[in-house]
C-alpha cells in the first residue's frame, strides 16, 4: 500500500556529488557581513553578493551559491564562540568581526528537496527545471528551512533547480501523492563554469 507523502519542507538537503568525484560532500567557509539582517536556515539557498559576501536568495536569484548549513560567531552579548545551524539576523559580533558561514557550494552537489505541488507530480518532471517557493522562511525552534521547489515553474527552461530524479525515501517518494521529494541539481549556479560574477 502507498502511503501519502510526509509535508515537512526542509529546504535543501545535501545528498551527495553527481557523478564520480574524489569527495562525496563538504562544505566550504564564507562570510557573512556582520550585522546582516537577513535570515538563513539550514537548509537556505544563498547568493554570492558584489560585496563579497553571502546572503539569503530569492525566488529569482540566479547566481547561488549553495545550501547554507549554519554558521560560527562570536555572541555579542554573552562574548562566547557560537555554533549554530541557521543564522537568525541581525548578529553584529564583538569589533564587527564578520561571521563565519558554512555552504555547501560545489555545483556539482546533488540535494533533495520537498515539492510544493498540493497534487500529483510525475516522472516526466525529471529533467525539468524549477525555481523556489518560500526562500525566507524557517523554524527558529530548529532552525531548519521551509523552502520548497515551486511546482507550477517547471518547465524546459533554465531555472534555480534541475530535477535529475525522486526521492530514494519511501515516505516521500510517491508521485501520485502532494509533496514529492524530489533529488536536484543548482542550475544557476554562481561557480558553475558559464556564469559570471555576483550581481
Amino acid at each position: 500500500t502507498t502511503m501519502a507523502n510526509q509535508d515537512a519542507a526542509f529546504g535543501l538537503r545535501p545528498l551527495k556529488t553527481v557523478g564520480q568525484q574524489d569527495d562525496s560532500t563538504g562544505f566550504s567557509s564564507h562570510t557573512i557581513d556582520a550585522g546582516e539582517g537577513s535570515a538563513m536556515y539550514q537548509g537556505s539557498m544563498v547568493i554570492g553578493t558584489t560585496t563579497g559576501y553571502v546572503d539569503i536568495s530569492t525566488t529569482s536569484s540566479t547566481k547561488n551559491l549553495g545550501a547554507f548549513w549554519g554558521c560560527f560567531y562570536v555572541d555579542p552579548t554573552t562574548l562566547k564562540p557560537t555554533f549554530k545551524n541557521y543564522y537568525p539576523g541581525s548578529i553584529t559580533p564583538p569589533n564587527s568581526k564578520d561571521i563565519e558561514a558554512f555552504v555547501y557550494d560545489s555545483p556539482y552537489q546533488m540535494f533533495e528537496i520537498q515539492s510544493d505541488n498540493t497534487g500529483a507530480s510525475a516522472q516526466t518532471d525529471v529533467f525539468e527545471c524549477a525555481d523556489t517557493s518560500s526562500p525566507t522562511g524557517g523554524s527558529t525552534t530548529n532552525g531548519v528551512s521551509s523552502q520548497e521547489l515551486n511546482d507550477s515553474t517547471l518547465s524546459s527552461s533554465i531555472a534555480q533547480l534541475k530535477v535529475i530524479g525522486v526521492s530514494r525515501d519511501p515516505a516521500n517518494s510517491d508521485l501520485t501523492a502532494a509533496n514529492v521529494n524530489w533529488r536536484v541539481q543548482i542550475t544557476e549556479h554562481l561557480l558553475a563554469s558559464y556564469t559570471g560574477g555576483a550581481v
